[in-house]
């Protein structure tokens, strides 16, 4: 007959386990300087990028502020160019209204105004020129005399004053309302 069977059993056999050696950095110093100066030419180009993007967004800002401003002087030049069409034609006013004829035909027609048959003149003694070369020669009646003719001098410019305000004033500007 034959044999008897036999039960094979299998005894787990210890791992072999590979030798591993520590190695610091996990990678050869060759490759860790490759990839040291990668990382520094990336962020060197990352930076330029970045430089000409301002740079670009600097130039653009520019042209922006420089074509208002073109255009602000374009207007101001427009209103300044209106401003003085409109100084000449006040100043063509001004002569047409301060003509001696104008102001004679507006006194006669207005104020029923016509000249004097005969004119009068009041002459003052030049009494601050003296003054102003005798300062020792005056006395108490020099300066009262001095002081009357000032107070002369003061009304009859006031008076003047007066006469042109009437001649010119509302009356001569009248037509222009």
């Amino acid at each position: 007959m034959g044999a008897t069977a036999r039960k094979m059993v299998q005894t787990p056999a210890t791992p072999v386990r590979p030798r591993f050696a520590v190695v610091r950095g996990g990678r050869s110093s060759a490759s860790s300087r490759r990839s040291t100066r990668a990382a520094v030419h990336f962020r060197v180009a990352v930076a330029c990028l970045a430089l000409v993007a301002c740079a670009g967004v600097l130039r653009v800002s520019l042209a922006v502020q420089a074509a208002e401003a073109a255009i602000d002087a374009s207007a101001l030049r427009a209103e300044l160019k209106e401003e003085r069409q409109n100084g000449r034609v006040l100043e063509a006013n001004k002569g047409a209204l301060a003509a001696p004829s104008r102001i004679e035909e507006l006194a006669s027609q207005t104020l029923s105004m016509r000249r004097p048959a005969e004119v009068n003149y009041i002459h003052l003694p030049d009494a601050l020129g003296a003054a102003a070369t005798t300062p020792a020669a005056a006395d108490a009646g020099d300066v009262g005399s001095r002081l009357g003719s000032r107070i002369l001098t003061t009304l009859m410019d006031l008076a003047a004053g007066e006469a042109q305000v009437l001649l010119v004033g509302d009356v001569g500007l009248g037509p222009l309302r």
